[in-house]
């Protein structure tokens, strides 16, 4: 089956300043994509392109078999979501939502029909009569998400529609508005920077970095098989240490002239190195475990904090050979100022290889 949104070879430049760069992607009809990227990445321009406001330098927007590169917003029939809910607050919560049919002259019994339809799909039924000024942020949110489901677009684009809500209301909201969408089953873009609402709401995630596409894969594939440094680095919480690799595809520690001295320590590699090459490993916290010190590869240190956050207790362990590392834990492991050894679990998460970054003489 083709997919329902394709974008193939964009580039978009404002000035001397590249703001996406070959950037390709392809989304199944129904799916819900998530943007996910550091502020100045790109994800608000790429979205902007694909509703129509911004025209890409090159390459093409197909949706449904159709090019829309030169078409203008309101011929492309897409819904949008801001941030900013721009909900009229003299109006009633149907009227809202009624709004862009009235716009389009949409008979009366229709648009009665089609708010009727909605409401109950964002937990809103029964508060048709409400002004906007009367109800949560949240309960605005979901407004705005029916009000642009109303005319009933083939594409729906979200431009970080949650960074206005506390961080309780936000994932309250979030969980109502990805069922809505589900329920529909539209095919939508969601922007964020938020890792955790990436992950809560996308059947896949696109990261983007700079103007490029890092990865595009679902949350598991992002976190536990990372293609680059930087999605290691920016998804979840995760540690990284120095090291070479060793003649049995092990990474050696704490020694970088193999004279026998450090700990070789296995990993996943991002590309083909040889023995000797400079390598960097990627460790997350639930792929390491505390141990008794007389473990054989074994990185011993002691526990310079620790932070309980309900799933887990991360410590945070001061290497003797030089760095830290983020281990996940039960909150009586150990304590603040104990003498530990942290050993590897490579079948929770295995440690990621990859090379070191240059200008790093660590």
């Amino acid at each position: 089956m083709p997919p329902f949104l394709t974008l193939t070879d964009l580039d978009k430049s404002f000035g001397e300043q590249t703001v996406l760069e070959d950037l390709s992607l392809e989304v199944a009809e129904g799916e819900v994509l998530v943007l996910l990227g550091p502020s100045g990445s790109g994800k608000t321009t790429l979205l902007r392109m694909i509703a129509g406001f911004e025209r890409p330098d090159a390459g093409t927007i197909v949706v449904a078999g159709e090019e829309v590169t030169s078409e203008p917003p309101e011929k492309r029939n897409f819904g949008m979501v801001f941030q900013h809910y721009a909900l009229f607050p003299h109006l009633s919560v149907e009227q809202n939502v009624a709004f862009g049919l009235e716009s389009r002259r949409v008979p009366k019994d229709e648009i009665h029909r089609r708010v009727a339809e909605l409401l109950p799909l964002v937990d809103l039924e029964g508060f048709e009569k409400r002004r906007v000024h009367e109800i949560s942020g949240g309960q605005q949110q979901r407004v705005a998400l029916a009000r642009a489901l109303a005319p009933d677009p083939r594409l729906l684009l979200l431009d970080e529609p949650l960074s206005n809500l506390d961080p309780t209301l936000r994932e309250r909201t979030r969980r109502q508005l990805r069922r809505a969408i589900q329920q529909i089953g539209i095919t939508a873009l969601w922007v964020t920077h938020e890792q955790e609402e990436a992950f809560d709401v996308g059947d896949r995630v696109a990261l983007l970095n700079e103007g490029r596409l890092e990865q595009v894969g679902s949350p598991e594939e992002l976190y536990l098989e990372p293609r680059s440094r930087f999605v290691a680095s920016f998804v979840g919480r995760a540690s990284s240490l120095p090291g070479v690799m060793a003649d049995d595809g092990r990474v050696l520690i704490g020694d970088n002239r193999f004279r026998g001295r450090g700990v070789r320590w296995p990993g996943v590699a991002s590309g083909s190195f040889a023995p000797g090459d400079e390598v960097e490993l990627m460790l997350r916290p639930q792929g390491l475990s505390l141990a008794d010190r007389a473990a054989g590869e074994a990185l011993e240190g002691t526990v310079l904090d620790r932070r309980y956050a309900g799933e887990a207790t991360y410590y945070l362990i001061e290497l003797e050979i030089g760095g830290e590392l983020l281990v996940a834990a039960l909150p009586d492991s150990s304590r603040v100022g104990a003498r530990v050894a942290v050993v590897p679990r490579p079948e929770v998460s295995p440690a990621r290889i990859f090379g070191r970054p240059r200008g790093d003489g660590s």
